[in-house]
């Protein structure tokens, strides 16, 4: 598949060059020279793209893996609030994405005033009916916030999502009070993880991910819109082990098998009946590989090319 001539990187607009076939048919990753970002080609509408986005992707009544996994997830969404109560005073907060609402349920808790922001109807409805929380459903740029509504403006493994990413942090600047505070972490296509593994990448995440951000295409995005950048950080224990012996396990079994294996059991039982022999091999070949997932974590967060990525940044005072 070759790139089309109207193909530009959704990081900096530059046009955007062929790099390779996807492990999805039909999709290609086009590489951006300027900045190291990607995309994915052809973007779905958003017609289309609602069909990649099933029930089982948020789990049977909105758990989405196994018990064990639901209490990590949740200890994780606390260890961000923590972080988030750090740089920030009490107020307003904006969570684009907030899934099932957990992040925003511990917020609340914190004495802040906590928003989100949810394509799927099918997890609003876990943070609005069952939590109790403001969600609004829908298209984050279709919302109607005020200008300088929020402390804060999280974009927690969201922005990829978005057709055009760009706009969404144009619109975050105009909602952020002055010294406000944002926050968004991405999977990094410039990280070690990403030029290892290539297509088998576990954070490709195609069609779903319209856009594969690099350090720089991010940071340099942030900048030219006036933000502040205050930290950049490439370690996460939340994501980048996992993403190193998904990706790696990638290359030898069927495309992401442990990750189905992990979910809740409706959402994996047709896959470890269509691969029984392989859930088996898989499961062993994770515990081998934890250890050394660790390892390459440790070396990626050193030469400062994690797997994914967070960066913080503010919108200066005045």
């Amino acid at each position: 598949m070759s790139a089309p001539d109207t193909a530009f990187c959704l990081a900096c607009g530059s046009p955007a060059r062929h790099r390779f076939d996807s492990v999805i048919d039909g999709f290609a990753i086009l590489g951006c020279d300027r900045c190291g970002s990607a995309r994915t080609w052809p973007a779905l509408d958003e017609t289309a793209i609602g069909s990649w986005y099933p029930k089982a992707y948020y789990g049977e009544r909105n758990v989405r893996f196994n018990p064990l996994f639901e209490r990590l997830t949740r200890w994780f969404r606390r260890r961000r609030v923590d972080v988030i109560r750090r740089l920030t005073r009490p107020g307003a907060v904006l969570d684009v994405g907030c899934g099932r609402g957990f992040t925003l349920h511990f917020l609340r808790e914190a004495g802040y005033r906590p928003v989100g922001v949810e394509l799927s109807p099918v997890a609003a409805s876990h943070a609005r009916d069952l939590l109790g929380l403001d969600v609004r459903t829908g298209d984050f740029l279709t919302q109607q916030f005020g200008s300088g509504e929020f402390e804060a403006v999280v974009f927690w493994h969201s922005l990829e999502h978005m057709m055009d990413p760009l706009k969404a942090l144009d619109r975050a600047w105009e909602i952020l009070e002055p010294g406000g505070l944002l926050v968004i972490a991405v999977p990094n296509f410039d990280s070690i993880q990403a030029a290892w593994t290539g297509r088998q990448w576990f954070h490709l995440d195609v069609p779903r991910h319209y856009v594969h951000f690099s350090t720089r295409g991010l940071t340099d995005a942030l900048r030219r819109r006036g933000f502040r950048i205050t930290a950049v950080a490439h370690f996460s224990l939340e994501q980048n082990p996992y993403g190193w012996i998904q990706s790696l396990l990638n290359r030898v079994f069927e495309h992401d098998l442990l990750y189905s294996i992990l979910k809740e059991p409706a959402a994996r039982a047709h896959r470890i009946r269509e691969f029984p022999l392989q859930t088996i091999a898989t499961t062993i070949a994770a515990i081998f590989l934890l250890p050394v997932a660790f390892a390459l974590m440790m070396l990626e967060t050193l030469l400062r090319r994690g797997g994914t990525i967070e960066v913080y940044a503010r919108k200066p005072e005045r």
